[in-house]
């Protein structure tokens, strides 16, 4: 896992910051440069055609406003830079007109990044977010490298973290293991290696035979995990746990449970009409994980 590349989706405010919380002590312990990403959804260059008259003093002083609200953002982007560099981290920034996540994939495809990571989605509720997604959940799905999303509890410091990762076999769950595997090491942390056996049924009208297939499957998904451990060269205390039932409720379950600092879960990109009729993992966490998620891609 070489990360040489961080974009940071900011707003400019709180959720800006806690993703720039997650990204800047990974930069220093990796060495990788920042991209400071922020977006105007209505900008300098906003036009309004065929304009009366009457309407074209208003124009100018609402032109003027978004002239004064774009040089802002920058004096705060720069402040941001300068507080990286001190840091002792290289940084660049970008302050562009357009949607948020089209911008952050934008400079994350030009830059060839390692990783992006962006601000909590909970904030955003409304219709338009529920049916097309909020800027996290959009980056998600359709960033070329992983995203760690500022979710739950943002701590200070990573130090000894504990990392909880979803592991369903896939190439993208292993990746999600080898990418805690190495966050570990560099921050003298530990993982713990959570698999859900998913089922939709309530556990009140679980069918009686169900019982007996659930526990040999869990007892054939343990295995499979202990092989990980040796495979992966993870820690050989390295701690494993089968669950059963809806798998992103029960990850995010897990981790509080675990007292887990991080959770990360590999993530297939699929689209949202996808996601909202079969579900999603990785979108039910970035919604409800009590702790920051990274979503690995392979």
């Amino acid at each position: 896992m070489a990360i040489r590349t961080i974009v940071v989706g900011t707003d400019l405010g709180e959720s800006g910051q806690r993703a720039l919380q997650l990204a800047l002590p990974t930069a220093v312990a990796t060495g990788a440069t920042l991209w400071l990403v922020h977006a105007n959804e209505i900008g300098l260059n906003h036009a309004w055609p065929d304009l009366p008259l009457g309407a074209r003093s208003a124009a100018h002083a609402l032109r003027e406003r978004f002239r004064g609200r774009f040089e802002n953002s920058m004096q705060m982007l720069e402040n941001e830079r300068r507080r990286c560099e001190e840091a002792g981290v290289g940084c660049h920034t970008s302050c562009e007109d357009g949607q948020p996540w089209e911008t952050i994939l934008r400079t994350a495809v030009s830059v060839n990044a390692d990783l992006i990571a962006v601000g909590d989605p909970a904030g955003a509720i409304g219709l338009p977010e529920r049916l097309l997604g909020t800027t996290s959940e959009r980056v998600v799905r359709q960033a070329p490298c992983s995203v760690v999303v500022a979710c739950g509890r943002v701590k200070k410091s990573y130090e000894d973290a504990r990392i909880a990762v979803g592991v369903d076999f896939s190439v993208h769950g292993i990746e999600a293991v080898r990418w805690a595997r190495d966050v570990a090491k560099s921050i003298d942390g530990e993982v713990v290696l959570l698999h859900v056996v998913p089922h939709p049924i309530m556990e009140s009208v679980l069918p009686r035979e169900w019982t007996s297939v659930l526990e040999g499957l869990a007892s054939a998904a343990r295995s499979r995990l202990e092989q990980l451990i040796v495979s992966e060269g993870l820690h050989p205390d390295t701690k494993v746990q089968v669950l059963d039932g809806p798998i992103g409720k029960k990850l995010c379950n897990a981790a509080a449970d675990h007292q887990a600092d991080l959770l990360f879960v590999g993530s297939r990109g699929q689209g949202r009409l996808r996601g909202m009729m079969l579900g999603s993992t990785p979108q039910y966490c970035l919604r409800y994980s009590p702790v920051p998620v990274l979503a690995v891609r392979p």
